[in-house]
Parts: structure tokens; C-alpha cells; sequence
């Protein structure tokens, strides 16, 4: 199951680790409708902001790199 087919999962567990994240569909733009924000006190140097094409690639890329701030966010691979 990639990552986008468990986003509850997935922001649920940032939440447990004092994050706030975000997913949005921009009905409104022609390319890269989907972000992704990470975000928090956890993340003291500031947040991550992901814009692209599809939920995974935002949400693969975000979660990467909120990771190299914040080794303590589990791995969500795909199967």
C-alpha cells in the first residue's frame, strides 16, 4: 500500500510525535495540485512544504524530508 492510501495513518502518527501536517488538492492550479505541509515545534528550524503532481510524490517527499530533521518519524514504506 504506498503511503497516500494511508494518510490517516500516517498524519495521525506525525500528530503523536507533536507535529502538524496538511493535505491539499488545489482545484484551482493546472500543475502540482497536491501539497503536503509538515510542520511543528518538533521541526525547530522551520517546516516542509511539498508541491507536485500526485499525493505520493508529496507525501514520499515531505515525510523524507521531515525525517532529516526529525529521526524519530517511522518509516512508512510501501509493500
Amino acid at each position: 500500500m504506498a503511503a497516500a492510501d494511508r494518510v490517516a495513518d500516517v498524519l495521525a502518527a506525525l500528530g503523536d510525535l507533536g507535529l502538524v501536517s496538511l493535505v491539499k488538492f488545489d482545484g484551482e492550479r493546472e500543475h502540482k495540485r497536491w501539497t503536503v505541509v509538515i510542520t511543528g515545534r518538533p521541526l525547530a528550524d522551520g517546516g516542509v512544504r511539498v508541491d507536485g503532481n500526485t499525493l505520493d510524490y508529496c507525501l514520499d517527499r515531505a515525510l523524507a524530508a521531515a525525517r532529516t530533521k526529525l529521526p524519530t518519524i517511522p518509516q512508512f514504506d510501501h509493500p
